[in-house]
């Protein structure tokens, strides 16, 4: 996701239905006493009376698995990366986006050959109180629960997914590690079974051996699949564990509910701090005003879940939600964009919120089942299906130019995007499409079955997005329907390799290229991120080549290669590199979007003094 996004597979519209009832807060409040009664929003209050800051957001999505190894999508990896700690983390403030220690106490020093990374833990880092420890209090993290975690990422019961995203082929010993634990089945015994390339040396340092040289090895330790875990949590709750988290992050879990609200209360012996340092004009924006203060900086984080985006906005034009994405309707009434490409919010709107825009390193494309009998089979109608997508349009009607078209699988931040390869696409052309599709054996259509597109997603913006593209592809000859579900069923479609067309996005675990070219890696196939089931032995091989070279022109011709690969053969419809642009509270201080973080809550402040005046009229 962030998806720091750390979100292995993230769907263009992740709301889910119809509304959920909201959850009251059990905390008291003044000033409009959470019915929404009054004109400001309201001041929540601690046990003593006295007022506290509370962060208000919502989940768009209900979590899947709150277990690290076991999560594979965004609604999951916002909370995991809140009540949990990876070794490694992403600077908040600083772009490009940079690796600095988490539970270590300095980055990783690296041996003369290359090969080998030492980590140290900070000393006295807890996790937090639960009933699996002795009397209930938290115990010291070491260097043994970092190898168990390690292990549980590395189990084949445990991680069906991210495992092939992150360290597969990577870490001496790990690959042979994965293979005895499929042979022995769930519960395997870690007692019995080590990783060669895993060694502790005491109980605060561990070394990590790589299988050759590996540039971006490191990030797979920033990514919430790797978060560490005790053992004690684990076997105590079994099955359950992944409903009741226990770690050292910045939260801990008060409330849990999939459909209603999730409620995170402050870790008062959370070790990190406030960053120091950050890009040039961090400080004259307000950004380290909090330079070197203890994390986080708010007292608690309410997340009710609302599926729909219309509810999502009243919730925050009453104050009650601190930030929010725009849709289509809500921009077109409140924002602008400019003939320079320049977004603005309208005078009303921006005397009241502040905003955010930057590209987001996501691509969303469309997945072509290559192992669906009619799709697979034929090129010629993957082709035309390419032909006839209209993105510009799509960019421009519904998405109100929050976006750009993607001419590489690889977003247009990241290293080794269409910026680094010049990439091309295909452009929108019916002519071409319906030649494609008489070639395909469908000559103006006749004789094609209808096809269908999956949607993690029953919403109306899902709904909306489908009925878009049913035109477009009707004036080629194409005929779809669309399949509408929970985004926890529309998983299950994809893994299974159960759809002919998904309606998919994948959020950078890591700021590189070579992240979003794994989606297409034969090895990574069903039930991998390769939704596609895409498997050319060129490309493999390129791919191999690929993901050790360290970003450059050489690595860039190898990428150029893919992607021309990729144009020709059609396993996706790629589509929209899409902004993130919303607006967020007046109150709401350090709101810096990362992208690497879709929920920075740790790094937010709520200036409870400016949030009593209310929304100004």
């Amino acid at each position: 996701m962030t998806p720091k996004t750390r979100t292995v597979v993230v769907h263009l519209a992740l709301t889910l239905g119809l509304l959920a009832t909201l959850t009251s807060c059990a905390c008291k409040s003044e000033n409009g006493g959470g019915d929404g009664g009054g004109s400001k929003p309201a001041i929540e209050k601690g046990e003593d009376g006295k007022p506290i800051k509370v962060l208000n957001y919502f989940r768009s999505a209900a979590h899947k698995s709150l277990d690290p190894p076991k999560q594979f999508d965004s609604a999951s990896a916002e909370l995991i990366d809140n009540v949990y700690d990876t070794l490694l983390d992403y600077h908040y403030l600083k772009r490009p986006y940079e690796l600095v220690p988490n539970l270590v106490s300095e980055m990783p020093s690296l041996s003369e050959d290359g090969l080998t990374y030492t980590f140290k833990l900070r000393k006295g880092i807890k996790f937090a109180d639960d009933d699996c420890f002795p009397e209930g209090k938290g115990r010291e993290l070491n260097a043994d629960d970092v190898i168990y975690s390690i292990k549980r990422f590395a189990d084949a019961n445990i991680n069906t997914n991210s495992y092939h995203v992150l360290l597969k082929d990577r870490v001496a010993g790990m690959d042979d590690f994965r293979a005895k634990t499929k042979e022995a089945g769930k519960g395997a015994d870690y007692g019995t079974l080590d990783i060669d390339g895993v060694k502790k040396v005491d109980s605060h340092t561990l070394t990590i051996t790589l299988k050759r040289k590996d540039p971006l090895a490191l990030y797979a330790f920033a990514s919430s699949p790797t978060a560490i875990v005790p053992k004690e949590a684990v076997e105590k709750y079994g099955d359950e564990f992944e409903r009741h988290p226990v770690g050292t992050g910045p939260f801990v879990l008060a409330e849990l509910s999939r459909r209603g609200e999730v409620v995170l209360k402050k870790n008062p012996n959370y070790h990190l701090t406030y960053p120091t340092e950050g890009d040039a004009g961090d400080k004259e924006a307000g950004l380290l005003e909090h330079a070197g203060k203890q994390l986080p900086l708010v007292d608690e984080v309410h997340l009710p879940l609302i599926e729909e985006p219309q509810p999502r906005m009243l919730e925050f034009l009453k104050g009650r939600i601190d930030w929010i994405g725009l849709d289509r309707d809500n921009f077109t009434k409140m924002a602008t964009k400019d003939d320079k490409g320049n977004f603005t919010l309208n005078a009303e709107y921006a005397n009241k919120f502040d905003m955010y825009a930057e590209l987001r390193l996501v691509n969303t494309y469309y997945s072509l089942n290559m192992k669906d009998e009619l799709l697979g089979k034929n090129k010629a109608l993957r082709q035309a299906l390419a032909y006839a997508f209209n993105t510009p349009l799509y960019i421009e009607q519904m998405l109100n130019g929050r976006g750009q078209k993607l001419h590489s699988i690889v977003p247009i931040p990241i290293a080794g995007s269409e910026r680094d390869t010049k990439a091309q696409w295909y452009e929108h052309n019916l002519e071409m499409a319906k030649k494609k599709l008489e070639e395909a054996g469908f000559p103006n259509g006749e004789g094609l079955p209808e096809l269908t597109i999956e949607y993690g997603s029953s919403s109306t913006v899902a709904r909306q997005n489908f009925e878009f593209q049913r035109n477009l592809l009707a004036k080629a000859g194409i005929k779809v329907k669309g399949g509408f579900q929970s985004f926890t069923a529309f998983l299950g479609k994809v893994e299974t390799g159960n759809f002919q067309i998904a309606s998919s996005a994948w959020a950078a675990d890591y700021p590189d290229g070579e992240n979003f070219y794994q989606l297409l890696y034969g090895p990574n196939k069903v039930p991998g991120p390769n939704q596609a089931s895409y498997d050319n032995p060129e490309f493999n091989t390129l791919y191999e080549q690929a993901k050790y070279m360290p970003p450059g022109p050489e690595r860039n011709a190898v990428f150029a290669k893919m992607a021309e690969m990729i144009k020709e053969d059609v396993p996706v419809i790629l589509s929209v590199n899409p902004l993130a642009f919303g607006m967020y509270q007046k109150w709401v201080g350090n709101m810096k979007r990362s992208m690497m973080d879709d929920a920075p809550y740790k790094y937010l402040d709520i200036d409870i003094d400016a949030k009593k005046k209310g929304v100004p009229e």
